[in-house]
């Protein structure tokens, strides 16, 4: 209902000052409430006195009767007074007792306190009466007058749908304010009183539209500049905003990047963390008072401890460090961090037993918050353990290997000794008993004789090992393609027989040069007797490249037989060991200088033996 509008949702009718004489045109109902209850509010909120002289109307008449019940507390604030009591009084509308009524509510309301009168004159009562319309012209005129002298405000109110536009012009004409809407605003149509005594009405009223018509130019005119500067200040205000979320995109997109820093700085941490707990070495940290600030998983296992159990503790207490070793280990942990390396310390462990820990401070190539000194240890004690052990091994293997020295020349002497007695014997027995042994006995002889001198050789050759093996490697570069000359010039000079040398310039090799000299002999000579008997004895020494690596060799084409080769120990395929103790002398020397030898012989083509130094 109507009736039943909130003040807040009533229209506010802006500032209303005495002696304001106002004009309001309503067309509705709920215009003329909506204005006219605000006005009487604001009066009764400033201690005003309000009087509302209605014409008759019936609902404006039933809300203001319902907002005097609300109001009991304000008794004599807001006052209705009935047409019959104020137009009509007598039965005539006389506009010298209306003004002396008004006259008395203002005096009235000033001796009972109030601080002033707002009056509502309701004019419809004037349609209704011909002769009243002529008389209302000079009444509003004097209600100008009256709103002067009197500390009061009149508000007027017109119906637009009973009152002819024509003569509303008029009437509008008289008030110097108007109700639009909802403010109080001068009226740019204002005639002052007495003015058309003066001049003329055409005059007056052509004044007043020049002046409305300049007014009317110098508000648009603001209006455009107030249009222009309120552009501005958009495309401003539009520019700020754009800026402003420039701005907020970069904040987002730095705090996303600071987010994402901080989440990659987490997961390195992490990952740190992680790789320090499993680490293969001991890992203790340490703070600003030397005490234990974390350690991993290693040191768990090596010492026993759980962390819970050392966390805290001084480092000394940790280590078992005696007299010097305890300056020492002080001496390497100032507080600006370590960056020793190789200082070996013992550990205690659970069980009371040491373990000797070769230990690395990186504090200062990778410092960390709050590890002042953060070490990392390697436990040496197996090491240690096995290089003492080694040490007698090695003491009781040059003791074996003197011993082997002496009886491998024992040996050789004394079978050089018996060779030899062997071989003067067959010469003596040659000479003494050659007319009376038959052609099978000579031949035995001196298979016999040559079989003492082949032996008697090897024997030197084995001797010569022994006493080259006693010694150390003399690691030099040799030049076998030279050495392999001088060997087959050799060979060629001790037996007259045709045999066709082809060596290969420019082989050199890293290693001991007697030995490598006993060796190519073994091979050229091994070489040499298997191509005896042989029509065109063909003997080569090269290089070539074996399973991509570089290979020395040593081939011949005398015949063999394939059931005389037997494997190299420990070799598989077709690597070969070769025969008889001088090819197993040179196995033993191509040992002792990390290689291998091994036999490429194919029965009733040759051999070739290939050999790595």
């Amino acid at each position: 209902m109507e009736e039943e509008k909130r003040a807040s949702d009533i229209a506010d009718i802006g500032v209303v000052n005495s002696h304001d004489h106002l004009c309001l045109l309503y067309q509705d109902d709920s215009e003329v409430l909506n204005l006219v209850l605000p006005f009487i509010q604001k009066g009764v909120a400033t201690g005003e006195r309000c009087v509302y002289l209605h014409a008759a109307q019936d609902k404006l008449e039933r809300l203001l009767q319902n907002v005097v019940e609300v109001q009991k507390q304000d008794s004599g604030a807001l006052v209705l007074l009935p047409v019959k009591q104020t137009w009509f009084s007598g039965g005539a509308f006389k506009p010298e007792r209306v003004m002396e009524l008004l006259r008395n509510i203002c005096s009235g309301a000033a001796s009972e306190g109030f601080s002033g009168t707002r009056i509502i004159c309701d004019m419809g009562w004037a349609v209704k009466d011909p002769k009243s319309l002529e008389l209302l012209h000079r009444f509003e005129r004097d209600l100008t007058a009256f709103a002067e002298e009197q500390d009061t405000a009149l508000l007027c109110l017109y119906d637009r749908r009973v009152f002819s536009p024509e003569l509303l012009l008029e009437l509008v004409r008289i008030h110097p304010g108007l109700v639009s809407g909802g403010r109080v605003c001068q009226n740019p149509l204002f005639i002052p009183p007495g003015l058309q005594h003066r001049k003329k009405a055409a005059v007056c009223e052509l004044d007043i539209f020049l002046a409305a018509s300049q007014r009317m130019t110098m508000v648009e005119a603001e209006s455009e500049r107030l249009k222009q500067e309120l552009e501005q200040a958009y495309a401003a205000l539009a520019r700020k905003i754009y800026e402003n979320w420039q701005e907020e995109d970069t904040l987002r997109a730095n705090e996303q990047q600071i987010h994402e820093k901080d989440e990659a700085l987490l997961a390195n941490r992490r990952r740190l963390q992680t790789i320090l707990q499993h680490l293969p070495v001991i890992m203790m940290a340490f703070d600003n008072s030397d005490r234990l600030a974390a350690c991993n998983h290693e040191y768990e296992r090596i010492t026993g401890f759980r962390v819970e159990e050392v966390i805290g503790k001084p480092m000394l207490q940790l280590l078992q460090v005696e007299g010097a070793l305890r300056e020492d280990v002080v001496s390497a942990h100032p507080p600006q961090g370590g960056d020793y390396r190789g200082r070996e310390w013992s550990l205690r462990c659970k069980d009371g037993s040491p373990k000797l820990i070769s230990w690395y401070n990186i504090s200062r190539y990778v410092p960390i918050t709050g590890w002042v000194n953060w070490i990392i240890g390697l436990d040496v004690t197996s090491r240690v353990q096995a290089e003492n052990g080694l040490r007698v091994l090695k003491v009781e293997l040059e003791t074996r290997s003197a011993e082997l020295v002496a009886i491998g020349q024992a040996v050789s002497h004394d079978l050089g000794a018996r060779l030899e007695r062997i071989s003067g014997d067959c010469d003596r027995l040659q000479k003494l008993q050659q007319s009376k042994l038959d052609p099978p006995g000579r031949e035995l002889l001196e298979s016999i004789g040559m079989a003492a001198r082949e032996l008697s050789g090897t024997i030197t050759a084995l001797e010569r090992m022994t006493a080259l093996t006693a010694a150390e490697l003399q690691p030099v570069e040799v030049d076998l393609s030279a050495m392999a000359a001088e060997i087959a010039a050799e060979l060629s000079g001790h037996a007259q027989r045709p045999v066709d040398f082809r060596i290969e310039d420019g082989v050199t090799v890293t290693g001991d040069k007697d030995m490598l000299r006993l060796a190519m002999e073994q091979l050229l000579e091994n070489a040499w007797h298997s191509t005896i008997g042989v029509k065109h004895p063909v003997i080569r020494f090269g290089t070539a490249q074996v399973e991509g690596e570089r290979s020395c060799y040593v081939s011949d084409n005398g015949p063999r037989l394939s059931a005389t080769l037997r494997e190299v120990a420990g070799a598989s395929g077709n690597e070969r060991s070769c025969r008889d103790i001088g090819l197993a002398t040179v196995q033993r020397i191509i040992n002792l200088h990390r290689g291998r030898i091994w036999s490429a012989e194919q029965a009733g083509k040759g051999a070739i033996l290939y050999f790595q130094v």
